[in-house]
């Protein structure tokens, strides 16, 4: 491994290594793409309830109170009824079209059968696409880089040759097509459920899902459900325990892998992950079951990555959608404290949105550039990393 990437105090710097990466130049770049998005698998924006009422207040000033907060809660259950409904509609319609695109729409080829013709596999699940795809990525860069070594003269400019990069357009499938096939099915398994409680509690059952935010699907998430979802605790004592005294060189513990990680470790990323339950101990969990989800993390993230990179043209990390962009970002540890970022988002001024928002871009240009070269490893040192003034660095690439 060459080192981490960083952006350094100097633009010339960064601009120096930006043309000597075709991945960077890509990250970099504006593509103004929209297909990096999959919005039918996230919630609708929906307005705060403080928003709300605030309105009832303006439309209604000078009438009594008791029949002013009878219209608030009003027109707050209507929000919320049309919240849900378009959230359970859109599970049930991205149903379809995952059984569309596993029928019909996508096949893993470059397949052999017995007789030794080439034939398509239709794709039976999620894990088995997701390894497919992380292993093409990783062949073709491999393919690439051997290309490169075997047609390289013996005299090398540094500062000028480029590096290998896995090939543009590796994929026929979108990210937006790849995350309706990876968030649907777990979504559509909680329907059922998540209808019986909205039947039962209506304009209460936010305060159901935040008792028990495991049974929302995604997108019936209301901002203030996101933090009981991805809880600070977790990433907080993986940092405590994650120190350069106890782990050693940051650029060796990045190469650890899901297999050799100290299980203690694995046990802790796992649980900022949201890979395993939070009802049962870390303890009862067996190791192979933790380790084995941790690679098949690894597997979806280098998929994840090649997309947000731009590489197969969708899009790259700048045209993401807020949602979209928090999501990849709790995905990849790149948010200590879920709460007070969805209090910034959510209530903040724009200057401070806006700063927020950069921020979690440019932690997430920095964890594409770094994740092809390292493993699991670097999921439990971005605490550890450099930390540049992103306010600065934003403004060299405008």
């Amino acid at each position: 491994m060459s080192g981490l990437f960083k952006y350094g105090s100097l633009q010339k710097q960064l601009l120096s290594q930006i043309n000597r990466s075709p991945l960077l130049q890509s990250l970099w770049a504006n593509q103004n793409g929209t297909a990096v998005n999959s919005p039918s698998t996230l919630p609708l924006d929906m307005r705060s309830k403080d928003e709300i009422y605030k309105n009832v207040n303006m439309q209604n000033a000078g009438k009594l109170g008791i029949e002013v907060k009878a219209k608030q809660g009003f027109a707050y259950a209507k929000e919320l009824m049309k919240f849900y409904k378009h959230g359970v509609s859109a599970v049930w319609q991205n149903n379809k079209k995952v059984r569309k695109l596993k029928n019909e729409g996508f096949k893993l080829l470059g397949l052999l059968d017995r007789a030794g013709k080439e034939q398509g596999i239709k794709i039976a699940n999620l894990e088995a696409l997701t390894k497919y795809m992380a292993q093409a990525i990783y062949m073709n860069l491999m393919e690439n880089r051997a290309e490169k070594d075997a047609t390289t003269g013996d005299v090398i400019r540094t500062d000028r040759a480029l590096e290998a990069c896995v090939s543009p357009r590796l994929f026929n499938m979108s990210r937006a097509e790849f995350q309706i096939i990876r968030r649907t099915p777990r979504d559509f398994m909680k329907i059922p459920m998540f209808a019986v409680i909205f039947t039962i509690f209506m304009e209460m059952t936010p305060v159901f899902c935040y008792a028990f935010p495991e049974v929302t699907p995604l997108t019936c998430v209301l901002p203030l459900i996101l933090p009981r979802i991805w809880r600070s605790e977790p990433l907080q004592k993986l940092q405590r325990e994650i120190t350069e005294a106890k782990i050693g060189p940051v650029d060796d513990y990045v190469m650890k892998t899901a297999f050799n990680m100290p299980l203690e470790h694995v046990r802790l990323v796992c649980a900022s992950l949201r890979l395993k339950t939070k009802y049962i101990p870390n303890s009862l969990f067996p190791e192979f079951v933790l380790r084995k989800r941790l690679h098949d993390h690894f597997n979806y993230l280098s998929v994840d990555n090649y997309y947000l990179s731009g590489l197969n043209g969708d899009g790259n990390v700048w045209d993401l959608s807020v949602q979209e962009l928090v999501s990849a970002c709790l995905e990849r540890n790149l948010v200590p404290d879920c709460k007070q970022l969805v209090e910034i988002l959510s209530k903040g001024p724009i200057e401070k949105r806006t700063d927020a928002l950069d921020e979690l871009r440019l932690k997430l240009v920095r964890f594409i550039a770094d994740f092809g070269s390292a493993n699991v490893g670097y999921l439990a040192v971005g605490h550890l990393l450099e930390s540049p003034d992103m306010k600065m660095v934003r403004n060299w690439r405008k």
